[in-house]
């Protein structure tokens, strides 16, 4: 396996450091792991360094080095394709509306009309046999219209939240 066959990206509390050929010009090596615990070592100097979380469908890791945290993007050969073919924009951009996935009943809003949302911002929360959802946001937009009010029974399918 070859560092040049992937895509990887190291930020620093939201500062890009390093890209994937930068690192690989530089002399680095994972050289022991315990657990959350990796040993590296980075132009003959060692670090210890730990995993604060993991996201396998993201691809993400938070890592802790000497108090700093970085955030360790991958994207393999086969995301880079997808990506290159332009299915990832088009999958972000074909959501127009939210709809129930359950029948229930709205018990939280936290958006409002003409608010830019990011992924994964929460949109508004339906309870359902005892439990609350969380709904959020499949992508980043701008809401155009929440049709539903806080204590509102919805059926599943019926539309919540509408995008521009």
């Amino acid at each position: 396996m070859n560092l040049n066959d992937y895509k990887t990206k190291v930020e620093v509390e939201g500062r890009t450091t390093y890209e994937a050929d930068q690192l690989e010009q530089q002399d680095f090596r994972i050289i022991a792991r315990e657990g959350d615990k990796l040993r590296v070592m980075l132009n003959n100097k060692a670090y210890d360094a730990y995993v604060r979380a993991y996201d396998h469908q993201k691809k993400t890791a938070i890592l802790n080095v000497n108090g700093y945290n970085f955030t360790v993007i991958i994207h393999e050969p086969l995301d880079q394709l997808i990506n290159d073919l332009g299915f990832l924009k088009s999958a972000k951009h074909s959501v127009k509306e939210i709809r129930s996935p359950m029948p229930g009943l709205v018990v939280g809003i936290y958006a409002s009309e003409g608010q830019s949302v990011l992924e994964g911002d929460k949109l508004l929360s339906l309870e359902a046999m005892k439990m609350e959802n969380i709904l959020k946001s499949p992508g980043e937009g701008v809401i155009q219209s929440i049709v539903v009010t806080k204590g509102q029974s919805v059926d599943k399918n019926q539309v919540l939240v509408v995008f521009e």
